[in-house]
């Protein structure tokens, strides 16, 4: 019995991960896997700083006049920079925020309006009078800081959100639900809603309940937009942060997606996809191009797929870039197979060391494919993915070890390698695996999980598994048989 070499190398029966978006596509046997949806592992709890943090209720405590503390502000008023959020954020930066020369500045809590001894006219209730007039033209009145000033004072004194942290924490539900209850209705605190949204739709210390949960949900999508603190600032090293507005669109996916205690939606999950993906957070725009590429809440479309990939992979989204370079690889209905594109977006991600991405674009050299034939070049990709636990990597590195071709032959590498592989279900690599126990190459002759092995891949599809298992079968002991038959049919545990 002969190992299977050439073809492993050369096969791509690559096991696609599980999706929430569709089932393995028709040539999924012979093209580069696409990057799982990302709404499968969507999580909802915010990446935020320890409690306490300064950080995390900055905008409530903001002694600066910013348009999202005081909804009387217009957008259209003329520009001055203490209400501008960005110019805060840069000078604070430089820890300029309290300097002489700051334009922006910041008004006394005790006294918001100014020091009214200094004032033409002192009463405070006049002076709030004579300025409506500016603010009803565009700009902030004298009302609008004394809110401001009036909830910065209650922010200050306020410790009900980071306690509602620390229970939330600790597991005491009851007690979080209560705490930020308070902490919302004193602030509004969007980071209060989506607890309070996460406890009603878990569960947590709570009978489920989410109708309620999608209540607080949208009291943190539809409130007013802030640029500045709700759009996603992306970065592909940390290509999961978000805001709590980002939060609360994905959680709302989430419940349409999986139905969680309600239908489920495919259409609406899309629509809250999109939602995240117009303010900043790239992983939806990747879910949105496995939604069109699969036709998941709409009808098939791969130009449109491509859109949405595109916009991610050019912002650095690993999973993008490798799902674009999967399309241009194999080629859609109106959009032609182009090799070039699809060796520069697999090795765009496999730069950022996305696995799927090194397995590929080895492939890609290994075959000569789009790309001049590399085997040497091939093998670098192939460790690379083989070390982050691929499982193609590493039967195809195993081959190379096997054979003794262009590296030095190492039986022992090469079995350890196909051994991984095989436990992740790589077909060829269960296949050579068992023709190694068969042959007791590199360890012991076991010719009962030699039977298990070649099975397993005969089970996966293997074309050469069934004609190794006549070989194989007739060999075994009964002691052989019992124990292969053990592994493959094990007894449910009383």
């Amino acid at each position: 019995m002969h190992i299977s070499t050439r073809t492993i190398r050369l096969s791509l029966a690559m096991l696609l991960p599980a999706t929430l978006l569709a089932g393995p596509t028709a040539n999924a046997q012979t093209q580069p896997a696409t990057e799982a949806a990302p709404s499968a592992s969507v999580t909802v709890s915010a990446q935020r700083g320890a409690v306490g943090d300064s950080k995390l209720i900055t905008a409530a405590k903001s002694k600066v006049l910013s348009r999202h503390l005081a909804s009387g502000c217009n957008f259209m008023s003329a520009y001055s920079a203490a209400e501008d959020d960005a110019t805060q954020a840069y000078m604070s930066d430089f820890n300029l925020e309290d300097s002489a020369s700051n334009e922006a500045e910041r008004f006394r809590e005790g006294s918001p309006n100014g020091d009214v001894s200094n004032q033409a006219v002192s009463s405070s209730i006049v002076a709030d009078a004579l300025t409506t007039t500016t603010a009803a033209a565009g700009g902030c009145s004298g009302a609008d800081r004394n809110f401001a000033a009036g909830r910065h004072y209650i922010a200050r004194k306020d410790k009900s959100l980071g306690e509602a942290f620390a229970a939330f924490d600790a597991k005491e539900y009851s007690k979080a639900q209560a705490l930020a209850t308070v902490a919302y209705n004193k602030i509004g605190y969007d980071e209060a809603a989506l607890m309070l949204a996460q406890i009603q739709l878990y569960g947590l210390g709570t009978p489920k309940n989410t109708n309620e949960a999608i209540v607080w949900l949208r009291k943190v999508t539809e409130a007013r937009f802030d640029p500045m603190r709700d759009t996603v600032a992306f970065n592909p090293k940390a290509p999961e942060v978000t805001t709590p507005r980002v939060e609360a669109t994905l959680l709302l996916a989430k419940i349409y997606l999986r139905g969680i205690g309600t239908h489920k939606n495919p259409a609406e999950a899309n629509k809250w996809f999109a939602n995240a993906a117009k303010i900043g957070f790239m992983p939806a725009n990747n879910t949105l191009g496995m939604a069109a590429l699969n036709g998941f809440g709409g009808a098939k479309d791969a130009r449109k797929a491509v859109g949405y990939f595109k916009e991610a992979a050019e912002a650095g989204y690993a999973p993008a870039q490798y799902n674009l370079a999967k399309v241009f690889y194999a080629g859609e209905p109106d959009v032609p197979q182009d090799l070039k594109l699809a060796g520069a977006w697999f090795d765009a991600a496999a730069k950022m060391g996305h696995a799927g991405a090194l397995y590929a674009a080895g492939r890609m050299y290994d075959l000569g494919k789009g790309v001049p034939a590399d085997s040497k070049r091939a093998i670098v990709y192939y460790k690379e993915a083989a070390l982050k636990s691929n499982a193609d990597a590493q039967s195809a590195l195993g081959t190379y070890f096997y054979t003794g071709e262009v590296v030095t032959k190492d039986l022992a590498t090469a079995r350890k390698l196909f051994n991984s592989a095989a436990r992740q279900g790589q077909p060829d690599a269960m296949f050579n695996l068992g023709v190694m126990c068969a042959n007791g190459e590199a360890g012991s002759k076991d010719m009962a999980m030699a039977y298990v092995w070649l099975t397993l891949a005969q089970q996966a599809g293997h074309e050469s598994a069934a004609e190794a298992l006549k070989q194989v079968g007739p060999t075994l002991s009964l002691a052989d048989k019992a124990r292969a038959d053990s592994v493959l049919n094990p007894k449910p545990k009383s």
